[in-house]
């Protein structure tokens, strides 16, 4: 494998399979997992936003995760809705309580019957950069107001160091094949559920790669927004071998070195590994500390890139730091252990989400809907649909 297959795919996962199938292979719907199961809570204002733009292949749509912070507005990714290439907006729906019905999901283990809203209007954060990840949150306009879901405010504190539990409505998988079809789902598990689970804010984006720019002598990822504007976590199997931002300080260099957070993985009072991952379908997502939105789910990556030396990215193998890599295309980004995530900081950016909350905020109009029942998914972009400049979560 070449540094070709280094591609940006943020995907949710869990620790192991157990934590997401019964033993027959069929999904668990009493798993703790799932949101509104076993005392989980069920996050009624976070739900599936499906995205048609106008140069979205014909029967087709992009699947993102979104969370109400007003009865009218949602917050979400930019890349959801404002891909280069994608074109404006021409159809825009937001499902609750469990995502779109339209795959016969039922509303049972997410409590409640299906709605599905449509917007009207939406805003891009004006630094969104696709190239730098910059600005990576927008906001939808919905023609009417949602009743009888949870209206969340946003994060204003430092987030980095703290635990958060993500949310999304995306892919599933596990860690040691990510969320791709070894896991006997075609793409993964797409079945559109509600799915949480925590991690911990580890490092800022900006000083993280750049620090690795200049280590390896070149910028090998393109990426790097405002300083204190992504934050990046990543996912730890229990084992050193796969803590990416521990390993990063045994490369002998002293900037990387100072960046280091030994980690191996969150566990509950069993020793249970309940670390998550968020997985194609989840931008969007919220990351919530203190039940109050600090993140937004973008883009992932595989921690692989720290054993690169200009001719082999070292995953595939149960004692690589990246186990798996997906079979059918070859990239190493597959959401599995020892890949990092990117979470846009929504307290960088709460200047400019309280103006969206404000009367007279401009959104851009959204065209005349057509039905969105028809559409289908096109291989879900990492958490959200087909448009994969990058592959994102």
């Amino acid at each position: 494998m070449d540094a070709g297959n280094l591609k940006i795919t943020p995907y949710i996962v869990t620790g192991s399979e157990s934590d997401l199938l019964t033993s027959g292979g069929a999904v668990d719907k009493t798993s703790p997992y799932l949101a509104g199961v076993g005392g989980t809570p069920a996050y009624s204002g976070v739900g599936t936003l499906e995205i048609v733009n106008k140069n979205t292949p014909p029967g087709f749509a992009n699947f993102c995760t979104g969370s109400l912070i007003s009865p009218t507005i949602v917050l979400t990714a930019a890349h959801c809705l404002a891909e280069p290439g994608a074109g404006p907006v021409t159809d825009l729906a937001f499902s609750l309580p469990n995502g779109r019905p339209l795959f016969g999901v039922s509303a049972d283990p997410n409590p409640g019957a299906p709605a599905i809203y449509f917007g009207n209007g939406y805003s891009v954060n004006p630094s969104w950069d696709a190239n730098t990840e910059a600005g990576d949150i927008a906001v939808v306009r919905l023609s009417q107001p949602v009743v009888g879901a949870e209206i969340y405010d946003i994060y204003r504190g430092d987030p980095m160091g703290k635990q958060f539990t993500q949310v999304g409505t995306g892919t599933a998988g596990w860690g040691d094949v990510g969320a791709d079809s070894e896991t006997g789902f075609p793409e993964g598990l797409f079945d559109l559920r509600k799915r949480v689970g925590d991690n911990i804010f580890e490092e800022f984006g900006t000083q993280f790669f750049d620090a690795l720019a200049q280590y390896f002598g070149i910028d090998l990822v393109g990426l790097g927004g405002p300083d204190q504007g992504i934050l990046l976590f990543d996912f730890d199997s229990g084992k050193a071998q796969n803590d990416v931002f521990g390993l990063i300080g045994t490369l002998g260099d002293s900037t990387l070195d100072s960046l280091a957070v030994s980690q191996i993985g969150l566990f509950d009072a069993f020793g249970n590994l309940i670390e998550t991952n968020t997985a194609p379908g989840d931008s969007g997502g919220p990351a919530f500390i203190d039940g109050k939105i600090a993140g937004i789910t973008g883009f992932g990556l595989t921690g692989a890139i720290l054993t690169f030396d200009g001719t082999f990215i070292y995953c595939g193998d149960p004692l690589d730091i990246d186990p798996s890599y997906n079979v059918d295309t070859g990239s190493c980004t597959d959401s599995s252990f020892g890949e990092i995530s990117g979470d846009t900081s929504v307290s960088y950016y709460q200047d400019w989400v309280d103006a969206a909350l404000q009367p007279g905020f401009r959104f851009r109009f959204v065209g005349a809907p057509e039905p969105v029942s028809i559409a289908l998914v096109a291989g879900g972009v990492a958490g959200i649909g087909a448009l994969r400049k990058r592959k994102k979560k």
